[in-house]
């Protein structure tokens, strides 16, 4: 007995998005670079996203339209990635890893994961048979969160692009735009559009398919606990933990929405100690 359409679609998902970090991982290993990770992410995004629309062959509205709206997001940050790397001719983040290969590889497939746990709302519905009537509140919720997450998103990214762009700025922290009102207003924008993703598609869902909320508390998750939040504000505390400047600023900005926080509710001090110069 064949496998369906659906399970069919989740398994050819995992394999195309694989075997691209795979390959990458393997060049990325042979050319010692890592100018392309970012590159061949977006390769996969997109992959399976148009890949499982062509694959399951049914062309109804709803997958047009979040098909379209992944693929918006992914050429857009995968752009912004790929031409950052090129300005500033490399990722920090592997100087070390590009020189340990099976270090290396775990952050290739950790890629992929990245990959198919965030894409699984789409491959469910562009995989799906039934065709309900556009227009429920989940439709509708979702392209809106999905529209104030990417402007959010790619407002608050161009925004930290030009502050840290200018000269001036250099050794500073950023604290104007949407970076007046948070501290991380980018990944506040990539957690709301992945939310509007997963109740863009969801009214295809019965049963087990409702576990594809795994797409949007992943995102959360490694944002704020793994990859994102932790690690830059460690960063920070290390450069600016001293500053009066900074510590007023984290007084008084949310972690991740933009928006002004009431005088009343300001926190009085931060949640980190100052630190110790001599450590």
């Amino acid at each position: 007995m064949g496998l369906d359409t659906r399970a069919a679609t989740l398994i050819g998902a995992a394999i195309v998005d694989f075997g691209i970090q795979i390959v990458g991982w393997a060049l990325a290993v042979a050319l010692k670079s890592e100018k392309f990770y970012d590159f061949l992410g977006t390769i996969a995004y997109l992959a399976v996203a148009l890949g499982s629309l062509s694959y399951g062959g049914f062309y109804y509205t709803r997958q047009l339209v979040m098909t379209t709206m992944v693929c918006v997001w992914t050429l857009r940050l995968g752009s912004f990635l790929v031409l950052r790397v090129i300005k500033t001719g490399g990722d920090s983040r592997f100087d070390t890893l590009k020189h340990q290969p099976l270090n290396f590889l775990v952050a290739w497939l950790l890629q992929g994961v990245w990959v198919w746990i965030v894409s699984l709302p789409l491959l469910l519905l562009n995989s799906a048979s039934s065709n309900p009537a556009l227009g429920a509140w989940t439709d509708i919720l979702g392209q809106i969160l999905w529209a104030i997450g990417f402007l959010v998103e790619t407002t608050a990214d161009f925004q930290k692009l030009a502050f840290k762009s200018n000269p001036q700025n250099k050794g500073k922290f950023i604290n104007t735009g949407l970076w007046k009102y948070a501290r991380f207003p980018n990944y506040f924008g990539e957690i709301c559009l992945w939310i509007g993703v997963f109740l863009g598609c969801c009214a295809t869902f019965t049963g087990a398919e409702w576990a594809s909320v795994a797409s949007p508390l992943f995102v959360a998750f490694l944002l704020l606990f793994v990859s994102g939040v932790p690690l830059q504000e460690r960063q920070a505390q290390e450069r600016w933990g001293n500053d009066p400047a900074y510590v007023a600023h984290r007084a008084q900005t949310n972690l991740l929405v933009p928006i002004p926080i009431p005088a009343a509710w300001r926190r009085k001090i931060s949640s980190y100690p100052p630190r110790n110069p001599e450590e």
